[in-house]
């Protein structure tokens, strides 16, 4: 992670959670098809542990997209503090609310 968070892109990271979490989502449903595939054949073990896989997916899922809103929320901190210093130039300010407006009007992390 950059050690100054002011340099993380916020729609690049919001792109990348959605990216993500979707994929988990997607094996999650996935394990779940399966495990009902399984229950019904008879093979209830299986269907069992792609039962327990698709709850620890959904689990993790739900872990990145909150850290992921974390970081967002860290980043906008770090801007917003940017913006009450006196030492940067006016242009520097100006660009910065600009990019936190944008930022704010991205789509809600999920």
């Amino acid at each position: 992670m950059p050690s100054d968070l002011s340099t993380i892109d916020l729609a690049t990271l919001n792109a990348a959670q959605g990216v993500i979490v979707a994929a988990i989502q997607n094996h999650c449903c996935l394990w779940e098809q399966e495990s009902t595939d399984a229950a019904a054949d008879g093979q209830l073990s299986k269907a069992l542990m792609l039962e327990h896989w698709a709850f620890a997916a959904d689990l993790l899922a739900s872990t990145v997209s909150s850290e992921f809103a974390s970081l967002f929320v860290q980043v906008l901190d770090v801007r917003f503090s940017e913006l009450s210093n006196p030492c940067r130039s006016v242009e520097e300010q100006i660009l910065d609310a600009l990019a936190v407006e944008v930022a704010s009007a991205q789509p809600a992390p999920f």
